[in-house]
């Protein structure tokens, strides 16, 4: 039987030795000025990662319609021979905690979590409303990586085989850097915002029916995102397993391995303007 090939860590440290992506989120927080500032540059993380839970069960969706795909040549019935729902399993599994989970007493989602660090953030700055509003408005270069970001999943788009697989790798890069970034983040904040981490940690904020604490966001993905990459990877295997198609399963991996090139990239972009000031006002809306 030959041997088939697989995405492996030793594959993304390559690409990982040479991205600076993360060391530049450390330094641009390091340079973040007090108050409004780092609210600025939080606000704008926040808006990042506001794409991220679609653009996951977009990405599951896509390959789970694919039956043509992805097949069991071990399966002697044709019609069970599809295993595209498995694929994409593992990807969907980041979706589920992304949009609130199996609780169904009280949902709360990831991006309701991430609206309440803002808000609470605000509160503690001792910004009304208004002022927020002004503050946080996003630059254009977080909008311009937004928009990456919709591309790299594929959103509202036609996608053939190599997007698709060029997507999987993409998803790959968001949840291994995304570990490392809340990791900063964390860090920063506890040693030299410890009562900024206090507030956030006691303060819990009404959204949607439901209250989150202001500091959940940060603190639930300090560690799930670890889990999430390394589902991500297993559905990246999967999909080589069973990928029924007519290239080359090295030309596959390299599609996958390319799309993970891509979010380090965009990745990168985005970490290199956060602390951009894109006005006089040194407010964050663009001019």
């Amino acid at each position: 039987m030959r041997e088939l090939p697989t995405i492996a860590l030793a594959d993304l440290e390559t690409i990982l030795h040479e991205h600076a992506g993360n060391l530049m989120f450390a330094d641009a927080l390091e340079r973040t000025g007090r108050g409004e500032e780092l609210l600025c540059a939080l606000s704008r993380y926040i808006h990042f990662n506001s794409l991220f839970g679609s653009g996951v069960a977009n990405l599951a969706g896509e390959i789970a319609a694919r039956q043509d795909l992805f097949r069991d040549a071990d399966e002697p019935v044709e019609i069970t021979a599809d295993r595209s729902v498995e694929v994409a399993a593992d990807i969907f599994f980041a979706a589920i905690d992304e949009f609130g989970g199996h609780s169904k007493l009280q949902r709360s989602t990831h991006r309701t979590m991430a609206q309440a660090t803002l808000k609470a953030a605000g509160c503690f700055f001792n910004l009304s409303a208004s002022q927020l509003n002004e503050l946080v408005k996003p630059s254009a270069s977080t909008l311009l990586a937004i928009r990456e970001v919709r591309d790299g999943y594929r959103i509202n788009q036609t996608v053939d085989e190599a997007q698709l697989f060029c997507a999987i790798g993409f998803h790959i890069g968001s949840e291994v850097l995304a570990d490392k970034e809340f990791n900063i983040l964390d860090a920063f904040l506890r040693s030299n915002y410890p009562s900024l981490v206090e507030y956030l940690r006691k303060t819990k904020v009404p959204i949607n029916g439901s209250e989150s604490a202001g500091y959940s966001w940060i603190q639930i993905h300090t560690t799930v995102e670890a889990d999430h990459f390394s589902a991500a990877v297993q559905s990246a295997n999967l999909a080589l397993k069973y990928y029924a198609g007519t290239e080359s399963l090295t030309r596959v991996k390299s599609w996958m391995l390319d799309g993970f090139r891509q979010f380090a990239g965009v990745q990168t972009e985005f970490m290199r303007n956060l602390g951009e000031r894109e006005n006089a006002s040194n407010h964050c809306g663009a001019n």
